[in-house]
């Protein structure tokens, strides 16, 4: 049952007392060597501030190092918290992670979450809360409308609307609809009389109407919730104050694809209250499909009366790859400064060049030859290697499977379904994480000292058990138990005669399936238990060849593989060499579209490069659709080379 406005309490307290603290001035970054002046001056800026940080400039790690800070003088008394949004699940334990390595005494007073998890905590919490023209009238399901579906309720709610609007109401589009016209929508505390005079407003209320304000169970997508989120602590200034006084400061990651609904949410919660860190990049602006406003951190610095601040380092590319990305950055952002390359330049490598392909074989055959070149004739492995394209990843791989194969270099697909999820997304599932790693300890029972670390920090928060010393070392009896069992299970199933669904439903069964799915709906409701089946189907496929255990696990996650995957999904990641595939208008058909947002794909995908990067093409693609591309590229002097 969720506490209603009188019920929402002191929720700052922390189990644990203050650890000691450090003078400001005698305080000094962990575990780096330095910052750059900019980051300085930012990581002491106690008010509202906005840090742009392009792609290598280490966000992740600033962010890491603020938060030590503001912990470890003080600044951020005990027992309050920092609260840390970001869009991903990934980063927003990435960062977790790394403010617990930093500061592991002061870790627990991190919060470290996604946008949608937050909004829907406190949903979940207060509910009963809500105005009561809003308060549910049962339970609700997490609801991901297809655009198709939108477009089907727009065609069923226009013919009723008044006539002055049936004509506006033709003008929505259906696939911008949740983020432009329910995400832009502030809910009244009460329900509007007579209908709303705006086209959007009338169908966005049409819309909770047939989702939300009905008999029994509710529909609700994220958009909504942010929404409901929004009116609670509008509506209800004690939890207000209470987020304000257990937040003195707010970090918000990736700012640039904030939407307009998660922007009117912290303007709501943390306006004109704590602190406000927002970082990100504009030129890294890939999420305008789905509602990232055009320039959200210029809107965020007017809104808070934040300080920006600019870092100018960068610790993943070589100085020839930074040249080349500021001449795609200045066609981003006219303001855009030149960054200086702190990493290691590696000699005998042209950083950057353009292989023109007269057919898709030989492009597959000449890159799958030299990667193994390249690797026998160095320390490098497969996996410094990625290969990049637009859109459509799956065109390319079977062509790059086989010939990778003929070098015994396995090629994995980041972007290939597994049940219904990526396999990107699988990987870094922190139930993936689970289920394999108790897996692994069971399979190989020394030497997987960080495997344990991991699956016992995820049944802790699976078993509610953090911050519970007793729960804690329950845990780790259980952990012990369910290993052992696990272990004799394996002994007695050889993988050659072994169904994948038999061990999947093994390891299940022991962390408890009713557990599981509780946690499930309640830390990651947008999996549910599509990881279960994701994880089943990838174990299928690869459970076949395999000759023992050990070697299934191993090639569940294909740690050592060349990585096939989209500009988009590799945003956040870095290789050593990058092969940016297919730069033509067969993959860059929408570019005139929206040429901003192409080009921003553009420049995230070449930037993760650390010291190679190799463009693609076809003989004809210059005089094509994307011929400002290649301007770009002979600009920063990427030279040009015809493979036959």
């Amino acid at each position: 049952m969720n506490p209603g406005a009188d019920d929402i309490g002191d929720v700052s307290l922390s189990p644990r007392g203050p650890a000691r603290l450090i003078s400001a001035t005698e305080w000094r970054p962990i575990d780096i060597e330095d910052l750059e002046p900019a980051a300085w001056s930012a990581l002491r800026d106690t008010g509202n501030l906005v840090v742009v940080a392009g792609p290598g400039a280490g966000k992740t790690e600033f962010l890491a190092q603020r938060a030590a800070y503001l912990l470890q003088t003080g600044i951020c008394p005990w027992p309050q918290r920092i609260l840390a949004i970001s869009f991903k699940r990934d980063a927003a334990a990435n960062l977790g992670r790394r403010v617990g390595a930093r500061v592991p005494g002061h870790a627990e007073r991190f919060v470290s979450m996604t946008f949608d998890a937050f909004t829907k905590g406190l949903v979940d919490r207060f509910a009963s809360a809500l105005p009561a023209d809003w308060k549910m009238t049962g339970t609700y399901d997490i609801y991901f409308p297809t655009t198709r579906a939108v477009r089907d309720f727009l065609g069923e709610v226009a013919p009723s609307a008044p006539g002055a609007l049936r004509w506006q109401m033709a003008g929505l589009q259906p696939a911008t609809f949740m983020a432009d016209v329910i995400g832009a929508w502030h809910l009244p505390v009460a329900l509007p009389a007579s209908a709303p005079v705006d086209a959007g407003a009338y169908a966005a209320l049409a819309w909770w109407r047939e989702h939300y304000l009905r008999p029994g169970t509710a529909y609700l997508g994220f958009v909504m919730l942010n929404r409901l989120a929004e009116l609670l602590v509008r509506a209800v200034p004690k939890l207000r104050r209470s987020l304000r006084l257990t937040y003195p400061f707010v970090f918000v990651d990736e700012f640039q694809d904030t939407t307009a609904a998660q922007f009117s949410f912290l303007a709501s919660v943390f306006g004109k209250g704590p602190a406000v860190t927002a970082v990100g990049d504009r030129k890294q602006r890939i999420m305008g499909f789905a509602g990232a406003l055009p320039n959200a951190p210029k809107h965020f610095t007017s809104t808070f009366g934040a300080t920006r601040y600019a870092l100018s380092w960068n610790f993943r590319s070589s100085d020839p790859l930074v040249q080349l990305q500021h001449v795609i950055a200045s066609k981003l952002d006219e303001d855009s400064t030149p960054a200086v390359s702190k990493a290691v330049v590696e000699t005998g490598n042209d950083p950057a060049v353009l292989w023109v392909f007269p057919d898709a074989d030989r492009e597959a055959r000449f890159i799958a030859d030299w990667i193994a070149h390249d690797i026998a004739h160095s320390d490098r492995t497969p996996a410094n290697f990625a290969l990049v394209a637009r859109q459509k990843v799956n065109q390319f791989e079977a062509q790059f499977q086989e010939h990778l194969a003929a070098h015994s270099i396995a090629l994995r697909n980041d972007d290939a379904m597994v049940g219904e999820m990526r396999l990107q997304d699988l990987l870094k599932s922190s139930i993936t994480g689970l289920l394999l790693g108790l897996l692994r300890l069971a399979a190989q029972p020394r030497g997987l000292a960080s495997v344990w670390r991991q699956v016992s920090a995820t049944m802790s928060n699976v078993q509610g058990a953090v911050g519970d010393d007793a729960a804690l070392r329950q845990v780790g009896d259980d952990l012990t138990h369910t290993i052992g069992t696990l272990r004799a299970w394996l002994k007695d199933h050889p993988v050659e005669v072994t169904m994948a669904d038999d061990a999947v439903g093994q390891v299940i069964a022991l962390v408890n399936e009713n557990v599981l799915r509780r946690y499930l709906k309640s830390a990651t409701p947008s999996e549910d238990l599509d990881v279960v089946i994701g994880f089943r189907t990838r174990l299928t496929a690869v459970i076949g060849s395999c000759a023992d255990w050990q070697q299934a696990f191993d090639r569940f996650e294909s740690p050592d593989a060349v990585v096939l995957l989209t500009a988009h999904r590799s945003k956040g990641l870095e290789y050593h060499t990058v092969v940016f595939l297919g730069l033509d208008d067969d993959q860059w058909w929408a570019h005139h579209q929206d040429p901003e947002s192409s080009t921003a794909t553009f420049f995230v995908g070449l930037s993760r490069a650390a010291h190679r990067l190799i463009f693609t093409t076809t003989p004809h693609a210059r005089s094509g659709g994307i011929a400002d591309f290649f301007e770009m590229l002979d600009e920063a002097g990427v030279p040009e080379i015809i493979q036959r």
